[in-house]
């Protein structure tokens, strides 16, 4: 890998109550790049992501950005550096769209003082990016899934990161939803040069999406590299226990998982 390192997790091994997730996973994000975790279900994407974020200390390793241990950044301070957006965020009861997003802007708050002209800009502007400037008045409860979904990236978007965090992030979406989120995040990297990490299911998607894919399989990092370089046959048996075909997206040129299932053959 080429690109300079967004940050880094050597070594990592963390997980929950003494429970170990992920083992000694080492990780290098390629900055301006788009990547995927992709893996099985309670395989260790979400722990690594959390891990990542510095939600979760692991109990040994470290997190590194900008050659800086990452347990050393004060919390506002890596606030302004890295967004998260967790997997299904708690919507505050009759919260409007405008004022979560807002609250993307808290680390740039002083205690005393409210949003100032900078604040607001910000907001606007995230409202605009994600295409959401006429639900501004909404309140969050009255929105669709999707919608709502836009305005979390918002309020992400507000805190202008250089590095956002997204936990599943098309989950319970459907299919046109998913596509325009994955698109308007494409946009971000694009013509931002926002460096995103997203855990995500479908690995159709990713291969479409992702310049970098990490695979883990029970807590550890087993392939890494471009969706191209990676994708396979044998490495979906292998995370997944998938038996398929992998041919060219006929869209993307990306690769494609065919599924074959008990009781389909292939086409003579």
């Amino acid at each position: 890998m080429n690109q300079t390192p967004a940050f880094s997790a050597g070594n990592i091994v963390a997980g929950y109550d003494k429970k170990i997730i992920i083992n000694d996973i080492n990780v290098v994000i390629p900055k301006n790049k788009i990547s995927v975790i992709i893996g099985a279900n309670a395989c260790g994407k979400s722990t690594l992501l959390k891990t990542l974020a510095r939600l979760i200390k692991p109990v040994s390793g470290k997190v590194t950005l900008d050659e800086k241990e990452i347990s050393s950044i004060p919390p506002k301070e890596l606030a302004r550096i890295l967004g998260l957006l967790p997997q299904s965020p708690v919507v505050p009861e009759g919260i409007t769209v405008s004022d979560l997003v807002s609250r993307g802007r808290y680390p740039y708050q002083n205690f005393l003082k409210g949003l100032g002209k900078k604040d607001y800009e910000a907001v606007e502007e995230a409202l605009e990016i994600m295409g959401i400037t006429e639900l501004s008045n909404r309140s969050v409860d009255e929105l669709s899934g999707g919608q709502r979904q836009r305005v979390w990236i918002a309020m992400a978007l507000a805190q202008q990161t250089d590095i956002l965090l997204l936990d599943e992030p098309t989950t319970f979406l459907d299919i046109t939803y998913q596509i325009e989120i994955l698109d308007l995040l494409t946009d971000l990297n694009r013509k931002r040069g926002t460096t995103i990490v997203m855990v995500l299911h479908d690995i159709n998607l990713s291969a479409r999406y992702a310049d970098y894919i990490f695979a883990v399989k029970k807590g550890e990092l087993i392939a890494q590299g471009a969706p191209s370089d990676i994708i396979s046959e044998e490495l979906m048996n292998q995370i997944f226990g998938l038996d398929c075909a992998v041919i060219k997206d006929p869209v993307s040129g990306s690769p494609f998982i065919v599924p074959k299932g008990r009781y389909h053959v292939e086409m003579q």
